[in-house]
């Protein structure tokens, strides 16, 4: 014996895609034409640093990069 209790009605949600009909993209872009790092005096054994003040990623030598450790957990040393 079968007893209905109720039905139910199962559908596909609908999607929908939106994109730029003028959107291309652009393989192989280099860092100069992020729009948010500065590359200006770029050499060898520089590296990218972010700047809070001007909210873009600068070069700077690793010379004039310090930091403070306040806590290493784990590992040998």
């Amino acid at each position: 014996m079968t007893t209905i209790i109720g039905k139910v009605k199962v559908t596909q949600q609908t999607r929908s895609t939106i994109a730029a009909q003028n959107f291309k993209p652009k393989p192989n872009v280099s860092l100069s034409e992020v729009t948010d790092v500065d590359t200006i005096g770029v050499q060898d054994g520089f590296a990218l640093i972010y700047n809070s003040a001007t909210n873009k990623y600068e070069t700077r030598a690793l010379s004039n990069v310090s930091a403070t450790v306040t806590q290493i957990t784990g590992g040998t040393f």
